[in-house]
């Protein structure tokens, strides 16, 4: 992949498989409608199939989705609808009917809907007879539905441009550490468009977007945000005008301004996927770049729903590591990074960390975990999820036999035994001989013990992985 550019869509149709229906739209392709799973991110879910089958296993949907049949350009609205129209389709919320739907475009609306499918705005339910469908309600894309009220916010112009620049600068005045961000902003000349200024740190040329994350940030800097824990809701509420909620865009903008991971930067309740390697990433309208950003960039769960691309990437492969201590360890004390995405997600195989994996199918994919049986599981689940082989690294029957092993409950003992004699039979192949191992005592060796051992031979452990 050395000097090429690489492009992936992330969203809908992961999980999902194609039914075959006549006399669909040219672009379009119909896919089974995922079956809810509300143990989806747990750790040791046994149930990774979401397709909707019936009691022979046989595929055979009542309904179905109408998804792009090739990568839609990122937040791209179809130049073929009205600006009415547009905004119409952006202020849906949960869903339009497909009555609303012919209402809204009459004689147009099959192929209005089928133009905001292929345009990857829009994914269109349809109920299923046999060969015979017919659309039942139109919604956004999980992307669309996270970034609507910003675009909306681009077509409608309801804010006058110099009065948004003026009252963002006298905001920027005071805070020293964005006083770049000031100067981009006062060197825009007079009746331009109201777009972020050219080469700002947000990443972003959506105007709505950057203007929340510098008001994020300077309510972040002068309230000391680096020394005193502040929670987003605490700052999204204090410093943004119309709107109390974080999107992946402005979490991903606002932490390119403050330095940090969103998660590390403010208190939430949710995780991010850390990763640090060489690549950019795309979260909607805003750019990361994952190797420069030091120690790393973290991508929120939510914004893995986006439709995301990566450019100007040379990455040899994807390194997981499942403690975040250790993490941070391969980040600041290894070279790994400059060859390798080195990827943290939370410390299990949860469905954000599968989907963004599962962008890298021509990649080597190795992980390093603790030696106990739970390690060994989150290997077997990402290898079974994504259906291909992950290598472990310093995961062998001689680092665990030579402990310290730590410290556990009985009951976690029990566990552990019970696991690891499941994986011994049917786990990864690599990793059944230490799963054998564990099984008689439940015994398990943390990350942290080894790194004096394995932090200095990580690189070639890893790279020997390399196609």
């Amino acid at each position: 992949m050395t000097g090429r550019s690489v492009e992936f869509l992330f969203g809908e149709s992961a999980g999902r498989i194609e039914v075959p229906l006549p006399d669909l739209p040219s672009g379009v392709k119909a896919y089974t409608v995922p079956k809810p799973r509300p143990d989806d991110d747990l750790e040791f879910s046994d149930d990774i199939d979401r397709v909707p089958r019936d009691r022979r296993g046989r595929v055979k949907p009542r309904q179905v989705d109408l998804l792009p049949a090739a990568r839609a350009v990122p937040f791209c609205l179809p130049s073929t609808l009205s600006k009415s129209d547009l905004k119409w389709v952006l202020r849906t919320k949960s869903g339009r009917l497909w009555t609303g739907v012919v209402a809204q475009f009459g004689d147009r609306a099959w192929e209005a809907a089928a133009e905001l499918v292929r345009s990857g705005v829009a994914v269109l339910r349809c109920s299923v007879d046999g060969f015979d469908y017919r659309p039942h309600v139109l919604r956004l894309t999980e992307g669309w539905q996270a970034a609507r009220l910003d675009h909306l916010n681009e077509l409608t112009g309801r804010q006058d441009p110099e009065v948004a620049r003026a009252t963002l600068a006298e905001l920027l005045e005071g805070v020293r550490e964005l006083s770049d961000e000031l100067g981009r902003l006062k060197d825009i000349e007079l009746g331009a468009a109201l777009r972020a200024p050219v080469g700002s740190r947000t990443g972003t040329t959506v105007w709505s977007v950057f203007e929340d994350a510098v008001r994020g940030a300077c309510y972040w800097y002068s309230h000391d945000g680096a020394n005193t824990e502040l929670t987003a809701k605490q700052v999204a509420s204090e410093a943004f005008r119309d709107s109390k909620r974080w999107t992946p865009e402005r979490e991903t903008a606002f932490a390119n301004l403050v330095g940090r991971s969103f998660t590390e930067a403010v208190k939430v309740t949710d995780v991010e996927i850390l990763m640090r390697g060489p690549l950019r990433w795309h979260v909607g309208s805003v750019i990361a770049d994952a190797h420069s950003t030091c120690p790393w960039i973290g991508l929120p769960a939510g914004g893995i729903e986006l439709l995301g691309t990566v450019d100007q990437s040379d990455v040899r492969g994807v390194f997981v590591i499942e403690n975040k201590d250790a993490f941070e360890q391969v980040c600041t004390n290894t070279d790994i990074y400059h060859r390798w995405l080195c990827v943290w997600g939370a410390g299990y195989a949860s469905r954000p960390l599968v989907t963004f994996l599962s962008a890298f199918d021509q990649l080597p994919i190795a992980a390093w975990c603790d030696l106990d049986a739970d390690g060994i599981g989150i290997i077997n689940n990402l290898s079974v999820r994504l259906g291909r082989e992950i290598h472990p690294v310093a995961m062998d029957v001689e680092w665990w036999a030579a402990g310290p092993h730590r410290r556990q409950t009985p009951s976690e003992l029990e566990r552990g035994r019970a696991r690891a004699a499941r994986l011994a039979i049917d786990g990864p192949v690599a990793l059944r001989s230490l799963a054998a191992a564990i099984a008689p005592t439940g015994d398990g060796r943390e990350q942290e013990s080894q790194y004096r051992e394995v932090l200095p031979i990580l690189g070639p452990a890893v790279m020997r992985w390399e196609p």
